[in-house]
């Protein structure tokens, strides 16, 4: 009889692993939200919630030290968790992180990896606390923010209602050109919208705008229609379906009922000048997630593709 081939991660995806993983994980009991959002979220004063995310960063498939240098590969490594916080509606605190780093590495790399972590740092207020170093064999660097949010004002990936308009924060699309390494968390952004404004659901958009627009719709159980002629494309996209597909923007995405979008738009620009743009419409589950065509104004499904690590 032959035997059988173990599974391999390659065939269930990064997602059909962390589905596998949840999957294990039992109810939580003390913590108000666990892995399936962009932060954990834990009980913490009677009017605050604490939020907690880890990210990491691996030379040779989130950054090319030689290409850009290490100040800007430690700024990254702090802001992708930064913009993790932003997109709860939260302000970062404190932070740790554990370094994987070669024994024959200079010692100005590191040097200069923690000068760009540093500076973001106290460009944000965070508070480095904590970590840990061991041996690799290339950069490997896993961070974890802490923060913290006003209860009132957090905001989830699973509550988009039909009928929500959907809102993207600046431009996307060709990230790989250098934005991904030096682009603005947008915690001054999600203040002013939690504040200000009633919000229904919000992701940051780390692996595209389809992929993570796709994560709102299965968390919240819609549908959606996004127009490609909508969609702000930054000076480095190529095309549509970069700003569809590439990722790394780290812009916000969020959703408003039709009543508070108005007023979005009527008054963002009052406390920000980043821009903002509606792009389409939370639809009913039904109805799937479709895009119109920029070119033929047909309306078809988007496609099913995007980064994912295996």
């Amino acid at each position: 009889m032959k035997r059988q081939e173990p599974m391999k991660i390659k065939y269930i995806s990064e997602f059909g692993l962390i589905k596998r993983v949840n999957n294990k994980v039992p109810a939580l009991k003390n913590a108000v939200l666990g892995i399936g959002d962009d932060c954990a979220v834990i009980n913490y004063t009677k009017n605050k919630y604490l939020l907690s995310t880890m990210d990491m960063l691996i030379e040779g498939v989130h950054f090319d030290l030689r290409k850009f240098g290490a100040f800007k590969v430690g700024r990254k490594a702090l802001a992708v968790s930064l913009s993790d916080i932003a997109a709860m509606g939260g302000i970062p605190k404190y932070c740790l992180i554990s370094l994987g780093v070669p024994e024959d590495m200079p010692v100005k790399v590191v040097d200069d990896f923690y000068a760009g972590f540093l500076k973001l740092a106290k460009e944000y207020g965070v508070e480095l606390v904590g970590g840990d170093t061991n041996r690799s064999d290339k950069l490997i660097c896993d961070v974890c923010v802490i923060g913290e949010v006003k209860k009132e004002n957090l905001v989830l990936r699973s509550e988009a209602k039909i009928g929500d308009i959907i809102f993207i924060t600046g431009c996307l699309g060709g990230s790989i050109y250098g934005k991904h390494l030096d682009f603005t968390p947008r915690l001054m952004e999600a203040k002013i919208l939690t504040k200000n404004f009633r919000i229904n659901s919000m992701i940051d958009i780390s692996d595209g705008l389809a992929g993570d627009l796709k994560r709102i719709l299965e968390e919240s159980k819609v549908g959606a229609v996004i127009a490609q002629e909508k969609i702000p494309l930054s000076k480095y996209a190529l095309n549509c379906d970069s700003a569809l597909y590439d990722g790394e923007d780290y812009e916000l995405l969020f959703t408003a009922s039709e009543k508070e979008a108005r007023k979005v738009v009527e008054n963002f620009k009052k406390f920000s000048g980043t821009r903002l743009t509606p792009i389409g419409k939370i639809m009913p589950k039904k109805f799937g997630f479709r895009v119109i065509e920029k070119d033929t104004n047909r309306v078809v499904p988007v496609e099913k593709k995007g980064f994912e690590h295996f």
